[in-house]
């Protein structure tokens, strides 16, 4: 990456882009934000956005700007290069990866980047936190364990214009069985044919292997740590590891609150 400043202290080089982090603490209020609303199957959906979606609830914040930066790099040097998928990988729970998921498909999506957004954290999801549909849906765990459940129902279209989003679900004891199956990587492979670009949130690297798999499956990943929070040499042995699995680690992220 080429080097990048602004005033909330993001610097980019060429394997790192660092960002700044949720700042938002304690109980949300969401009836502030937009609800979409979207139809699947026959009944209609409403999503509300949490305050942590900061490019909607903030644009104009440094957290919202710096998204926007990792977009434009990600759009000149990823996404127009054919790559369609990337997976968000931290080596700790408090590394941010969700809030850096969600913010930045919002933000393709808002350029008009036909944009996917998967929770692969089958062990502990957190999209659904961020963007909460107004009654349960079909997700990436029910297609995982039902044969009855096709791909295409578990997608819920259009959450907002060019976003749509895979929910992971119920907490699973078994998560990385599931995402070694055939039909998990026959599922990514099917959503990068179809979507621009397909952004993955993965569980949590210290204690188990699924951000392995899931990169791997992509080929493609951001490693994200948060300041103060995250190991140097936890960073340094995850890309190492997604270097031996064959993964393009195109950059880091540091979440700076």
């Amino acid at each position: 990456m080429n080097g990048y400043n602004n005033d909330a202290g993001v610097v980019m080089d060429d394997n790192s882009t660092d960002v700044a982090s949720d700042a938002a603490t304690g109980a949300e209020e969401f009836d502030t934000f937009p609800e979409v609303e979207t139809t699947q199957a026959d009944e209609p959906i409403t999503v509300q956005f949490s305050p942590r979606v900061v490019v909607l609830s903030e644009p104009n914040s440094p957290e919202a700007e710096a998204i926007a930066a990792l977009r434009t790099h990600l759009l000149a040097h990823h996404i127009r290069a054919g790559r369609r998928g990337l997976a968000i990988c931290s080596p700790s729970a408090e590394g941010g990866s969700t809030f850096l998921s969600v913010n930045l498909a919002v933000s393709l999506a808002k350029a008009g980047i036909r944009t996917l957004l998967i929770d692969a954290n089958l062990r502990q999801p957190d999209v659904h936190n961020m963007i909460v549909p107004s009654r349960e849906v079909p997700s990436l765990k029910s297609c995982l364990t039902d044969s009855s459940v096709t791909f295409g129902d578990v997608i819920l279209e259009d959450a907002i214009p060019s976003l749509s989003i895979i929910y992971a679900g119920e907490e699973q004891t078994q998560a990385h069985e599931k995402l070694a199956a055939p039909a998990f990587k026959s599922l990514v492979d099917l959503c990068m044919r179809d979507f621009e670009v397909t952004i993955i949130d993965t569980p949590a690297s210290n204690n188990n292997a699924d951000a392995r798999r899931i990169a791997s499956i992509v080929r493609h990943c951001v490693v994200v740590a948060r300041k103060d929070k995250t190991y140097v040499s936890d960073v340094k042995t995850l890309i190492e590891e997604m270097k031996s699995d064959k993964v393009n680690v195109i950059g880091t992220v540091l979440n700076e609150f």
